[in-house]
């Protein structure tokens, strides 16, 4: 399945692979989930920020920031994901959007 998402990680990776190729970024073995894990980090010391949990100022920079990292985080994502060979659209599908083609999409407490 191909989908809204392969395409947007097929852009992102063309853009990484400009970036690494630029600054001889080796990007084999575990650099996508490493990577990642870095960017979740950037994103929580944002969400600190825009929620007012550090000394800098919960402004509009620091929500543009807050999304600038957001954006990050999903493009390693969807990196990793290319790099694994996993397709986000029917993930998705299976994991979430699943319930939308339930008659009654009722979930229990625990379950998702």
């Amino acid at each position: 399945m191909s989908g809204p998402l392969d395409a947007l990680a097929d852009r992102i990776v063309r853009v990484s692979d400009i970036y690494a190729a630029h600054f001889g970024i080796d990007r084999s073995g575990d650099w996508p989930l490493l990577k990642l894990q870095e960017e979740i980090g950037e994103l929580t010391q944002a969400y600190l920020t825009t929620t007012g949990r550090t000394r800098r100022p919960a402004d509009a920079a620091a929500r543009k920031q807050l999304a600038l990292e957001m954006a990050d985080a999903l493009g390693m994502l969807l990196i990793m994901a290319k790099a694994e060979g996993i397709d986000m659209d029917q993930a998705m599908q299976d994991k979430w959007l699943h319930w939308l083609d339930r008659d009654s999409a009722v979930l229990e407490p625990g379950e998702g």
